[in-house]
């Protein structure tokens, strides 16, 4: 996906609305901590979900879509912001490659 102009008001709009829907997906993966009892099961169909989701928002990176399936998979790590963590990480490369910071 091309971005509009780096730091165009576009470009931050994106970007703003990608970090809402980041923290979203992590927000929905910390759900299972408040159902005790239902929570495997939900990891199990949340980390395939989260993992499309996080791949279609970062450039289909099979890299994030990956990481974000393990953590929402593996036991106690729900607590990790994978997608956020993404989000961070791919608009980083963006704004460094084109001299933002």
């Amino acid at each position: 996906m091309t971005h509009p102009v780096h730091h165009s008001k576009k470009y931050e709009e994106i970007k703003n609305l990608k970090l809402l829907a980041a923290i979203l997906i992590d927000l929905i993966g910390m759900v299972s901590y408040i159902l005790p009892g239902a929570s495997e099961l939900l990891d199990a169909i949340w980390a395939p979900m989260s993992a499309i989701l996080v791949f279609i928002l970062f450039n289909r990176k099979l890299s994030w879509a990956s990481f974000t399936f393990l953590e929402e998979l593996l036991p106690f790590t729900d607590v990790v912001p994978s997608a956020t963590i993404a989000w961070y990480f791919h608009y980083q490369k963006i704004d460094k490659k084109n001299g933002h910071h």
